[in-house]
């Protein structure tokens, strides 16, 4: 399977990842009860038009000998549904860059309305026509929404069906300064199962080592059942030594409206 990443490797462009650990399934703990405050009814009532939350992110991948680190840092806006739109900057450096002048790949991701633009990327001439700072994609397609989305993180919180998964198989729960501390893993088969946009954003093997290899993960929710942390860590399935991500949601239910770059 593959995960839209726009940077990896030397090159810090196009990134494909396939989250793994470890290709034995993990043996279940018997299902850890929900917090008082219910996260995945609380991350419904979110649901709102033109109300949204704000992400920052942090992934480290390290090959070999080679390390790039990712940034993101953006907003998302919801509808009833779900996100319907993003606004997402994100920056990548890699260890071992592909050219000399160009240490840092830059891109500003905009979704909306269905429509997936690339604005300020840093060389600019990877996407951008001259004397543009926007571009739209040649091809509108689920991969890119959710490639703003998440697409840095191995697993979607904004779906309420694989919140509700997390919480299902977790291992541990813990009293986290106000909140509760969650802790498992997940196998692809599972995320698949529950996660829409996982199934849209990546190929599956039908191969059983593959389907059981697992992503870790370690949840944090407040005092109100909202997410505010999750962190992951997988294996890359090979192309990749370690893939670690760790990403913060804050201003929860504050206003956003996103929208598209001028027409010309």
């Amino acid at each position: 399977m593959k995960r839209f990443i726009a940077g990896l490797a030397a090159a810090a462009t196009t990134v494909v990842a396939l989250p793994a650990h470890s290709t034995t399934a993990p043996t279940r703990a018997a299902a850890v009860p929900f917090a008082a405050v219910d996260p995945v009814n609380a991350l419904k009532q979110q649901f709102r038009t033109g109300r949204g939350v704000r992400l920052v992110e942090t992934v480290r991948i390290d090959w070999k000998k080679n390390a790039t680190t990712i940034r993101r840092k953006g907003t998302l806006q919801f509808g009833p549904s779900g996100v319907v739109a993003a606004d997402v900057v994100r920056r990548a450096t890699s260890s071992r860059p592909a050219g000399k002048d160009v240490p840092v790949y830059v891109q500003h991701m905009i979704n909306v309305d269905g429509r997936h633009y690339h604005c300020d990327v840093a060389p600019a001439s990877t996407y951008l026509p001259a004397g543009k700072s926007c571009v739209r994609a040649g091809v509108d397609r689920p991969l890119q929404k959710w490639g703003t989305v998440f697409g840095d993180q191995g697993i979607n919180v904004f779906e309420p069906a694989t919140l509700a998964l997390l919480l299902r198989v977790s291992t541990h729960r813990l009293p986290e300064q106000g909140g509760t501390q969650y802790r498992g893993t997940i196998t692809q088969a599972e995320l698949r199962t529950a996660s829409r946009s996982f199934r849209e954003m990546t190929s599956f093997s039908s191969k059983e080592k593959d389907r059981q290899e697992r992503i870790t993960w370690r949840l944090w929710v407040d005092g109100k059942g909202l997410v505010t942390r999750l962190v992951t860590r997988d294996a890359f399935a090979g192309l990749s030594d370690d893939y670690a991500s760790d990403t913060r949601y804050t201003d929860w239910g504050s206003k956003v409206t996103v929208t598209a770059p001028p027409a010309d």
